[in-house]
């Protein structure tokens, strides 16, 4: 067969399978249904099932975006976000309750020295392998302020905006109430922010370094208790629970 006779026979096939594929347009085309003869304005309604497989359609879409955004990301952005995601791990709730313990314990000690009142010995003792020691949790339940506190308010802070003996009587009170109701979890906020005026009393008016009082660092620990709340384990928590049912 000559070079003429072949370029012939392929161009014809081509022709054929041209013609071939037009026909099977046609056929598919008059096997489509009518158009549906809908009033202006009219909704089309799917199936329960059309739209079950386009949603689902829609979300493996979504996902394999995400993971083709995910495998272009530079290492050390995927390095950052892993070290987030296994923070997010430890609740809120933890961490709130580590900072309300410590601030009541700082400011209650704080407090016990500044107050007269009766005396509630209470001890416990741990059995260690050579001998018994014991830990101490005696409360002095406040009736007063004890004198020499008065002459301190009006010697050490004379530039308190308020009188030394109000100032006294106060801040003892305070710091034995608002301690108690922040390891309970009970009014957290209003506690915390309590205690946080406190210390801003003291870095205002008495800190003579503000930026390297210990107060500054109370105050900054105060304000996440205040802006944040007290976390699941409080008894606000569970007032808010009760409330909500």
């Amino acid at each position: 067969m000559s070079l003429a006779d072949a370029s012939r026979t392929s161009l014809g096939d081509r022709a054929n399978g041209a013609a071939a594929m037009e026909r099977l347009a046609d056929r598919l085309v008059s096997m489509a249904p009518p158009p549906l003869d809908l009033p202006h304005g009219a909704i089309v309604r799917q199936s329960p099932a059309v739209a079950a497989g386009l949603a689902a359609s829609a979300a493996i879409a979504r996902r394999a975006d995400e993971r083709a955004r995910r495998s272009r990301r530079p290492i050390l952005t995927m390095l950052v976000d892993s070290f987030v995601a296994a923070c997010s791990f430890v609740p809120y709730s933890a961490v709130a309750l580590a900072l309300r313990l410590l601030m009541a314990r700082v400011f209650f000690l704080d407090g016990q020295t500044k107050v007269d009142g009766l005396w509630l010995p209470v001890r416990v003792a741990e059995l260690t392998r050579s001998y018994v020691t014991g830990f101490d949790f005696s409360v002095i339940v406040p009736t007063g302020v004890r004198p020499e506190i008065f002459s301190a308010f009006a010697t050490q802070y004379p530039r308190l905006p308020v009188p030394p003996a109000i100032a006294a009587y106060a801040v003892s009170f305070a710091e034995f109430a608002l301690p108690v109701l922040l390891v309970i979890g009970l009014g957290t906020r209003f506690a915390a922010l309590g205690l946080l005026v406190i210390s801003a009393m003291i870095l205002g008016f008495v800190a003579t370094d503000p930026l390297a009082s210990v107060h500054l660092y109370w105050a900054a620990l105060l304000a996440v208790l205040v802006t944040q709340g007290p976390g699941a384990v409080s008894f606000d928590h569970l007032i808010r629970r009760w409330k909500g049912h």
